[in-house]
C-alpha cells in the first residue's frame, strides 16, 4: 500500500513538474515567433594547420580578400492588420518572425585526441561569436514588436508610411549594431576580451 502511495506521489510530482516546465517555455507575450536552423560546411583536414588552411578554401563565406568561418543569417518578417476608425488608423494583430540560420563548419575526416582538443575549442569560439549575433537579432525583433505594438493612432493617409520607416529604422539599427559587433571583436578574433559588452 505504501508503494502505491508513493507511486501516485512521483506521478503527481512529474507531473508537477511538467506542468511547470511547459510554462516557463511559454512566454507570456507571444510577440515574437523565434525559430532557429544550423548549417554546416565540409572542411578537410587532420591536424590544425592543414584544417586551418582548409578553412579558407572551404569556406563559403567570403567578403573581398577576407574569408569567415562562421555565420548568422537574419531573417525578419512582420505580419500586423491596420484598423480604420473614421480618419484615423491604428495597427493591431502584431506578430514578428524572427529566423536565425548559423552556418559553421564541420570536419569531414576523424582526428586524433588532441586536434579534436583543439577543434572543439575552436568551434566553442566560433559559437560563442555567432550567438551574440543571433542575441542583437532577437533583440531587434523585439524592439521592433514593441515598436509596433505601442505605436499611436494616426492619421490614415501617412500611417502605413510611418510603420514602415519605423520598422526600417530600426532594421539598419541591427545591421549597425552587427557590423560594430564584428568590428569590436575583429570578427571573433577578439572575442573573450569583449564578452562582457555584448548584447
Amino acid at each position: 500500500m505504501q508503494q502505491i502511495h508513493l507511486l501516485r506521489l512521483r506521478r503527481s510530482i512529474s507531473a508537477a513538474l511538467a506542468c511547470a516546465l511547459l510554462l516557463m517555455a511559454v512566454p507570456a507575450k507571444a510577440d515574437v515567433v523565434r525559430t532557429v536552423s544550423t548549417e554546416y560546411y565540409m572542411v578537410d583536414g587532420t591536424k590544425p594547420a592543414a584544417i586551418i588552411m582548409n578553412l579558407k578554401r572551404s569556406s563559403p563565406l567570403n567578403e573581398g580578400n577576407k574569408t569567415y568561418q562562421a555565420n548568422t543569417r537574419t531573417d525578419i518578417r512582420t505580419t500586423y492588420n491596420i484598423e480604420q476608425r473614421g480618419d484615423s488608423c491604428r495597427i493591431t494583430n502584431v506578430i514578428v518572425y524572427l529566423h536565425l540560420t548559423y552556418l559553421y563548419p564541420k570536419l569531414r575526416h576523424s582526428v586524433d585526441f588532441e586536434t579534436r582538443k583543439w577543434w572543439r575549442t575552436f568551434y566553442r569560439d566560433l559559437e560563442k561569436h555567432e550567438l551574440i549575433h543571433g542575441e542583437i537579432s532577437s533583440k531587434a525583433a523585439h524592439k521592433l514588436s514593441d515598436t509596433l505594438e505601442n505605436l499611436k493612432p494616426g492619421d490614415c493617409y501617412n500611417f502605413k508610411s510611418t510603420v514602415k520607416v519605423k520598422a526600417r529604422r530600426i532594421m539598419n539599427q541591427m545591421k549597425k549594431d552587427q557590423v560594430a559587433y564584428d568590428a569590436l571583436t575583429q570578427h571573433g578574433f577578439k572575442q573573450q576580451r569583449n564578452m562582457g559588452r555584448y548584447p
